[in-house]
């Protein structure tokens, strides 16, 4: 009997020494559900980078607009956009890692029923919108009802001009659901406002008067640009009409964390880009203040690189040192351009809350204080200057120095192009034609294999899948 109890025991304390921990399976560095504020705070983070880069294989928008020249590859200068696959690139990071990630975030939030819930949600909602609408203003027809489904990797893409209508009516519910009363976000999970739901509402604003100027010159179902523009300034306190509230990014000064101009410009160690003739040679003409900040001096003089050639780093001006800073704040909305934004709809007759030269000169004063090129008082006299020195009737003042404001908002440069062609002095690059510079970007070529039912009928639908074609909103 005492050897069967004998036994018993060990048996029963051999299973309990057996018994397995399950927390030791857990992979703490790679774990199976990620919390919704870190998806949306990497989105965001994403999204910011792209719009910043200045890597040739994502962003060359500050090429296209014709702030940069580039040294010894000039392909992109020239308009290649499919040796590096740019457009793929773009199109990945804004599909799998923005647009994922706002939706993975979206969905964690709701279920584990998250605090504040409603702003956390207006916040995800108005980065999509901003989202979708790089995309569609860059390709035009995009995935967009069928998309994010990983069960359908063909999905269909939808018309443009109706994506832009829906993204308008999301912005505004979007914007009637945030309570600046409230909080949003953590701080350390709100990399551009720390939570302040009032900045996030300014943005909000400030994004839907850039799209409804967008459709300043075309009608599309369901949007009357007046009217979207005229409600986004209503109440003007609810814009960006201060630099304490741009919207960008805060960087820091250690990598993996700095904006990402400087990687490419110091820690690439490399000098890929120099200012371009065509923006220097506008600054020197004005005698613009922003100079200094923008450019730094070769030999003592503002020189820009020949557009579109191989330049040599040593004999032109390299970007200006405020550049080379890890910290440089990633804006891509402005006050500057929301100035600009008010001032253009002021010129078409939009009832704005004020006038086209006071908007105008107050995108100047915004813009130099900005760049902390001008004290106020001398800001305000080179915006005066401006307004009777800037070429052009009013929409083409408006447009030229907007695109000066916008040097370091690549995209939004191009696109005042696109808006204005003429009102901007491009240069063609040698044996090209201003015809040459590009109103979209291709589609991916992997679209063509991967969705080629998809691809084809957008083709179609836009006009052809060529750099040439001018998308919804681009009218000649």
């Amino acid at each position: 009997m005492k050897k069967t109890f004998l036994t018993i025991f060990c048996f029963s304390l051999l299973l309990a020494s057996c018994e397995v921990d399950e927390g030791l399976n857990i992979d703490q560095k790679n774990p199976t559900e990620v919390p919704g504020s870190g998806l949306f705070t990497n989105a965001t983070r994403n999204f910011f980078d792209l719009m910043q880069s200045a890597s040739v294989n994502f962003n060359v928008f500050r090429l296209y607009s014709q702030y940069w020249a580039q040294t010894t590859y000039p392909d992109e200068s020239q308009y290649n956009q499919v040796t590096r696959n740019i457009s793929a690139n773009m199109w990945n990071t804004i599909y799998r890692d923005v647009l994922q990630d706002l939706k993975g975030a979206r969905e964690s939030l709701i279920a584990n029923e998250a605090d504040n819930l409603d702003n956390k949600l207006a916040v995800i909602e108005f980065m999509e919108v901003y989202s979708y609408s790089f995309l569609v203003e860059t390709f035009g027809d995009v995935p967009y009802t069928e998309a994010l489904d990983p069960e359908n990797p063909s999905p269909v893409y939808d018309d443009a001009a109706t994506i832009y209508a829906d993204l308008i009516n999301r912005l505004n519910a979007a914007i009637a659901q945030m309570d600046p009363s409230a909080p949003g976000f953590e701080p350390e999970q709100d990399p551009v406002y720390n939570g302040d739901m009032t900045g996030w509402l300014k943005a909000a604003n400030s994004l839907k008067l850039r799209m409804a100027m967008r459709l300043a010159e075309v009608d599309i179902a369901g949007v009357d640009s007046q009217a979207v523009a005229e409600d986004a300034a209503s109440d003007l306190s609810m814009l960006i009409l201060n630099n304490e509230y741009n919207f960008g990014i805060e960087y820091l000064g250690g990598a993996p964390n700095t904006n990402p101009v400087w990687v490419s410009l110091v820690q690439s160690g490399r000098t890929d880009f120099v200012g371009a003739n065509t923006f220097v040679d506008v600054l020197k003409d004005l005698d613009d203040p922003r100079l200094e900040e923008y450019f730094q001096t070769v030999g003592g003089e503002y020189t820009g690189g020949v557009y579109g050639t191989a330049n040599s780093p040593s004999s032109f001006s390299l970007p200006g040192e405020p550049l080379y800073d890890p910290t440089l704040p990633g804006n891509i909305i402005t006050a500057s351009e929301v100035y600009f934004l008010l001032a253009e709809a002021a010129a078409r007759g939009y009832t704005v809350g004020g006038t086209t030269e006071e908007f105008f000169e107050e995108g100047v004063v915004a813009s130099v204080l900005e760049w902390n090129a001008a004290s106020e008082e001398e800001a305000e006299a080179y915006a005066s200057r401006a307004w009777t020195e800037t070429p052009g009737d009013a929409l083409a003042k408006v447009a030229y120095q907007k695109w000066i404001a916008l040097y370091n908002n690549g995209f939004e440069g191009w696109t005042v192009y696109r808006l204005f062609d003429d009102a901007l002095p491009l240069n063609a690059p040698p044996e090209m034609s201003l015809e040459d510079i590009p109103t979209r970007f291709l589609y991916p070529t992997t679209e063509a294999t991967l969705n080629p039912s998809g691809y084809g009928a957008a083709s179609t639908a836009i006009g052809g899948d060529t750099k040439a074609t001018r998308l919804f909103f681009d009218v000649e």
